[in-house]
């Protein structure tokens, strides 16, 4: 563990740096993405799959387990999650114009969190 402790905080100041002097992209993002890609690109994303076999068997099975409860309650699962996603979506959409006229000040500001992160966890 202790090992792996220095390896992770060598990889958040990776990112810290990464990301303190990074710019935003110049290139048209609009031209090789689409709602077709991003679609067929939750399909393979694990992280959803864990999401909701987490809530299922962590929330869910314990107290019932036929087939229709299972069913409703994944689909009131996805529902959640495609709320969130749309939520997530249109904020970023929001305040994507801040950010590109304020990029340097907000990008030093999360890299100095991740180096809070680090002070954490080597402490």
């Amino acid at each position: 563990m202790e090992v792996m402790k220095y390896i992770g905080a060598a990889y958040i100041l990776w990112l810290a740096i990464h990301i303190a002097f990074s710019k935003p992209s110049t290139e048209n993002a609009e031209q090789s993405a689409s709602f077709l890609k991003g679609f067929m690109l939750q399909f393979v994303n694990v992280k959803i799959y864990m999401f909701g076999v987490t809530a299922l068997t962590g929330y869910v099975v314990r107290y019932m387990s036929s087939f229709p409860a299972l069913l409703f309650f994944e689909l009131v699962i996805a529902t959640i999650g495609t709320i969130a996603t749309c939520t997530w979506t249109g904020l970023g959409v929001l305040i994507q114009k801040f950010y590109l006229q304020h990029f340097r000040v907000i990008n030093i500001i999360l890299a100095l969190t991740l180096l809070e992160c680090i002070w954490g966890m080597l402490r």
